[in-house]
């Protein structure tokens, strides 16, 4: 009978090394050159907004006065991770059983571009801007979704990304350009104070970027200010479900811990409440729905993601966090990576822990899906 050390061997050396197989690639990625002190920058987000008692309320004065530095340091911290774990789309999407992961991050944006109803002059050439419909993409992260959307519309709208974060601007530049992307244009600022005029873009689009937003009726409003009478936005709001329970310590924890190591503000949202803040600021209510559960047609929960291969990313189970995170050290230890980079994925495992338990419990979704159009005068 062969040893357990043996048969435990056999069982992980070629784990390890299918696991270092697809870390290696993405090693370069981890340069950290857009940060000075990964190590110090890390350490006071966690000591501000993970750790310590004091930050135990997310949505805290002070970190609402700071929303945009919070949400600029954080991006700064896991956007490298990000790209090596998840894709150049920040964003989840519903999956058919079956269905590779980055083709359901796809088939969403492609969706959602359906629904934008622009009426796309077919007849324009890709040269001729001034007579394409202008699209706005809110929190545009590094241009996952504005490449999507611009090869969608075979280069026939022009597209805006605005994003508060300018390492990921420079980067949706240099991928745009590797790709060909024609006719997309970016504004580095806040999406609660846009600089264009009333009524510029005829619609927008939002993946998940408004979860920053520490006043949503403000944002709400911004955007309906410079969307055209009659156009469209499709946004996916991360909202507090029905089983959510606010007398709940343990839901109130989760959510908690989703706000501090997200960066987010999902503290308070629940559905109904969402949808007042968009009526409120006058947009119509065209449509939605939760765009993860059984009834929309998802067969997989959100959360599956950091759940196991059935979640579609390697990088995503357990098994491959810590793969992650032991190369982070290594590599720490080797003076290959920045100090201070392990400490960022553990930040990022826990908060894949705190998806997993929002799932399990049934009390968030990323994707509560608005269908929302400004009425014409």
């Amino acid at each position: 009978m062969l040893a357990l050390s043996t048969v435990l061997y056999a069982a992980l050396v070629p784990a390890a090394i299918y696991g270092f197989s697809v870390i290696y690639p993405y090693l370069p990625v981890f340069s950290y050159g857009h940060v000075s002190d990964l190590d110090n920058t890390v350490k006071k987000f966690e000591k501000q907004f993970v750790d310590e008692k004091s930050a135990k309320d997310a949505a805290s004065d002070k970190r609402r006065e700071e929303y945009t530095k919070t949400t600029s340091t954080f991006y700064n911290l896991i956007t490298d991770f990000y790209e090596y774990g998840w894709g150049e789309s920040f964003h989840f999407a519903p999956r058919y059983e079956g269905e590779d992961f980055h083709a359901s991050i796809r088939r969403y944006e492609h969706y959602v571009a359906s629904q934008l109803n622009i009426p796309t002059p077919w007849n324009a050439l890709p040269t001729e801007e001034a007579k394409m419909p202008r699209v706005l993409d809110v929190g545009c992260g590094i241009g996952g979704p504005m490449r999507t959307v611009a090869k969608f519309f075979k280069y026939r709208v022009r597209i805006t990304g605005v994003n508060i974060t300018s390492e990921h601007i420079v980067r949706a530049k240099r991928y745009n350009a590797r790709e060909g992307i024609k006719n997309c244009d970016f504004i580095q600022g806040d999406f609660n104070k846009i600089p264009v005029p009333d009524n510029t873009f005829d619609a927008i689009y939002d993946f998940e970027a408004t979860l920053h937003s520490t006043d949503t009726l403000t944002t709400f409003k911004e955007l309906y200010r410079v969307l055209k009478p009659g156009g469209r936005i499709v946004t996916a709001q991360y909202t507090l479900l029905d089983a959510y329970d606010e007398k709940n310590e343990y839901h109130v924890d989760i959510i908690r811990r989703v706000d501090n190591t997200n960066g987010c503000y999902c503290a308070g949202r629940k559905t109904a409440k969402t949808t007042k803040a968009l009526q409120d600021a006058g947009f119509k209510v065209l449509s939605h729905e939760d765009v993860f559960s059984k009834e929309a047609g998802s067969d997989i929960k959100f959360s599956e993601v950091f759940e196991g291969m059935r979640g579609g990313r390697f990088t995503g189970t357990q098994f491959g966090c810590w793969c992650t995170y032991a190369f982070c050290w290594i590599g720490e230890t080797l003076r290959i990576l920045p100090k201070g980079t392990a400490e960022v994925q553990s930040m990022l495992m826990g908060a894949a822990e705190s998806f997993k338990e929002a799932g399990r419990e049934k009390i968030l979704t990323p994707g509560m899906l608005y269908i929302l159009e400004k009425p014409k005068a």
